[in-house]
């Protein structure tokens, strides 16, 4: 947890920051303008993930060696279809993704953080090196754009319901990707085992039963903290309005 190299340490923060600053301008800027154009920047990486994604699988079947780690069975692989479901397909459809998709996006923001080389991997030491490096990138980032642009542009109501969205979608993944890994034998999001040691000590104690088990709940205890962590912060803001507070 927390290895960062040098690049990391520039790389990483500067990314983060940078899109804060795109977020907080592009608010001000289209504050009285229609909904479409407000929230632009998301339908934009919407489509950036899809295309990445395809460009992925195309790209491994084609001119490099395919491997079973390729096909899109780990848990961001979600977002090439639940980012265009939540910004492109209207507002009934949006409805039901965006909450699974602020909390997943905000995952990926926290992971990244915490251990970035267990997603990004090196990639921000080279990443015009290969394909490899800048997909990576490119794919991570845009979902972390997606929190910051969803949180700063407020394109996200959250709702203490949406705990079941949440929770709904990680069982959807968990339902396919699990049963995936074992036949495919590839280790998906740590399914098969863990980098984490304390949940590979839990795997080696308890069997993999009980290791799936403990990554699904606390997976979707962590989905439901944050949904309702953005509920409180909602809450909040409101109320300071109320109070007659105003940004400076």
């Amino acid at each position: 947890m927390f290895e960062w190299n040098k690049d990391d340490a520039i790389v990483i923060p500067l990314t983060y920051a940078f899109f804060c600053v795109a977020a907080i301008i592009w608010r001000f800027s289209f504050k009285n303008a229609k909904p479409v154009l407000k929230t632009l920047p998301l339908k934009i990486l919407a489509v950036t993930v899809l295309l990445a994604e395809i460009a992925k699988q195309i790209y491994y079947n084609c001119f490099e060696d395919f491997t079973l780690y390729i096909l899109p069975l780990h848990f961001c692989s979600l977002f090439f279809v639940i980012m265009p479901l939540s910004q492109l397909c209207g507002k009934k459809v949006g409805a039901i993704f965006k909450p699974a998709t602020f909390v997943y996006s905000f995952f990926v923001l926290v992971l990244i953080l915490v251990n970035p080389h267990t997603l990004i991997g090196n990639s921000p030491s080279d990443l015009f090196g290969s394909f490899h490096n800048t997909h990576t990138f490119i794919y991570h980032m845009s979902v972390v754009a997606y929190f910051i642009f969803s949180a700063v542009l407020g394109d996200y109501d959250p709702k203490p319901k949406h705990c079941i969205n949440v929770v709904c979608g990680i069982a959807i993944y968990t339902s396919y990707a699990v049963p995936c890994a074992y036949l495919l034998n590839t280790n998906y999001v740590n399914i098969l085992y863990s980098q984490f040691a304390p949940l590979e000590k839990l795997r080696l104690a308890c069997g993999q039963f009980v290791y799936n088990a403990t990554l699904f709940l606390l997976s979707a205890a962590a989905g439901c903290l944050v949904c309702l962590a953005a509920c409180l912060f909602k809450k909040a803001v409101q109320k300071s309005n109320k109070n007659g507070f105003r940004p400076a």
